[in-house]
């Protein structure tokens, strides 16, 4: 594993090298439009089959209503696919001038000057953005300009079945509740059911969450060390300890094969991405419910955060660009083109936009649209992207948490641990840092 982590970082770096030497080349022409010019776009993007079909019928209707202009696309399987081609065609200089970007290596094409800032265009209202909370658009920003638009967005969420909460007795929880009323629901949910391998949390809740609450990050702004105590990191560990001595969480040893174990019955809440609402709940049958997750008494700051499903961007070296910002413009705002897309790429940013899609939605569908329009108001902007070497200390946490969850080791070691090795690497040290 460690070595699959170190050619992954390899890969990464090469990738920061090109960009860097084409970033200092200076930009394509810019664009000189007309009304009546024949304007070819190329855009591409990563997703299923079913994403290529929805998509390209939304470019036939934009097409449709701009006879002037043809888009060509070109899609792949996987994020990381559309990473490595983007890093050997920007080496090249051919860049499409669309580009479906995810937020962990969007920025640094950005920062590279790679990228169109899209602020001018909001000013001449080839973009608009009167109908898109502000808070969807943070994401998106670098050194105060608007780089990048959210083509979806969503935000992490505590799942649950209100249909368990009925059969047994137990009173669901409602937004905003804290650690101590999940600690006593839990606790019912442990006296009460008694299938077997049911644990009623089957996973911690994020460590950044945890951070974020209380006015720390996982990283420090210069993403050259940790950006949090040691008190709060033990802090969060006991919590783990805790809740797996009282069998309230789920330890990971448990044989299963449920994909769902919320639809199986084996838990009661669930950590969830808010668009995987319509699919677990389909699994499970019946609708399940999705609120914040809880809060710490006397929280520093709202812990969760908007999170883009991915970014539509416009490269600096496009000839036409106009014309891309407006294809950007077509996607965030045409209800009849949102009509198609359904939000496959997450909760549409556009207020109206997601309230049709909202009201012409299941039950289940519903449920990431009332979601997400509390988590816009109960929310703070996300942390920078992580620096290169986070897939390294990624895997370092991840042991760490694995003898803790064993009991081989106290929250305290397993701090002081993981700190040695996570600055290690950001000093250089360890292994993935060079």
């Amino acid at each position: 594993m460690k070595h699959a982590s170190t050619r992954n970082l390899a890969k990464i770096l090469a990738f920061v090298m090109l960009v860097t030497l084409v970033g200092c080349t200076g930009k394509g022409n810019e664009e000189v439009q007309k009304s009546d010019e024949q304007i070819t776009l190329n855009f591409m993007w990563w997703g299923k089959p079913s994403r290529k079909e929805i998509t390209l019928k939304v470019i036939e209707l934009f097409e449709k209503e701009n006879p002037n202009i043809k888009i060509n696309t070109e899609d792949y399987p996987s994020t990381g696919e559309v990473a490595q081609k983007l890093a050997m065609d920007t080496a090249e200089q051919k860049t499409p001038d669309l580009m479906q970007m995810d937020y962990n290596f969007a920025f640094n094409y950005v920062t590279h000057d790679l990228i169109e800032p899209l602020d001018p265009y909001v000013k001449s209202n080839i973009l608009d953005l009167s109908d898109v909370d502000k808070s969807y658009l943070v994401s998106g920003q670098y050194e105060g300009k608007q780089y990048g638009i959210p083509m979806g967005s969503n935000a992490l969420g505590m799942a649950y079945d209100p249909a368990m909460f009925e059969q047994y007795g137990i009173q669901p929880l409602q937004d905003p509740y804290t650690i101590q009323d999940l600690q006593q629901t839990m606790q019912q949910f442990k006296d009460k059911v008694q299938t077997p391998d049911f644990y009623p949390l089957n996973a911690m809740f994020d460590l950044p969450y945890w951070l974020r609450m209380k006015g720390e990050s996982f990283y420090n702004k210069e993403k050259t060390g940790l950006g949090y105590t040691d008190a709060t990191m033990i802090e969060y560990l006991t919590l783990i300890k805790t809740w797996l001595d009282l069998g309230l969480l789920n330890p990971g040893t448990a044989s299963t094969t449920e994909k769902n174990p919320l639809a199986a019955g084996k838990t009661a809440f669930l950590q969830s991405v808010s668009n995987q609402m319509v699919s677990i709940g389909d699994e499970a049958g019946r609708t399940l419910k999705i609120m914040n997750l809880p809060t710490v008494q006397g929280a520093a700051a709202e812990g969760n955060f908007i999170k883009p499903s991915m970014f539509i961007m416009v490269s600096s070296y496009s000839e036409h660009k106009e014309a891309a910002v407006k294809f950007v413009s077509f996607l965030t705002n045409d209800k009849e083109a949102n009509a198609i897309l359904k939000g496959e790429r997450g909760v549409p940013v556009a207020a109206k936009v997601a309230e049709q899609l909202s009201n012409e939605a299941t039950e289940q569908g519903k449920e990431q649209y009332s979601f997400m329009k509390y988590i816009a108001k109960h929310s703070t902007p996300i942390d920078p992207p992580a620096p290169l070497s986070d897939a390294v200390i990624q895997n370092s946490l991840k042991l760490i948490l694995k003898n803790l969850y064993a009991g081989s080791i106290t929250p305290e070691a397993a701090a002081s641990s993981f700190r040695a090795q996570a600055e290690d690497v950001l000093d250089g040290k360890g292994e993935g840092s060079k």
